[in-house]
């Protein structure tokens, strides 16, 4: 499976979460699957692969979910650093 070269400039920047739904009694939970970020190509892999050893599918399924911007860490560059160390405080 490949993805176009518009597709992935598209979705380059995008990070995606894998959610895993699961229905128990009464109650629906949903968890971050392995609790980490992915890009498109290996979100839409890994969940193709979650969705089709899912033998519960009456109470478990998966979907993405994409990252808000405003969730990433920030990472400081040189420049900033540089700033930082001539600060008085």
């Amino acid at each position: 499976m490949t993805i176009k070269k518009e597709t992935k400039e598209f979705f380059k920047d995008k990070k995606y979460f894998i959610i895993e739904k699961y229905v128990g009694y009464q109650t629906e939970r949903y968890n971050i699957h392995n609790q980490k970020m992915y890009d498109v190509e290996t979100a839409m892999r890994k969940l193709l692969a979650l969705d089709t050893l899912n033998e519960d599918r009456e109470r478990t399924s998966y979907y993405l979910q994409e990252v808000d911007n405003g969730m990433l860490p920030l990472v400081l560059t040189d420049e900033v650093k540089e700033e930082q160390s001539e600060m008085p405080f």
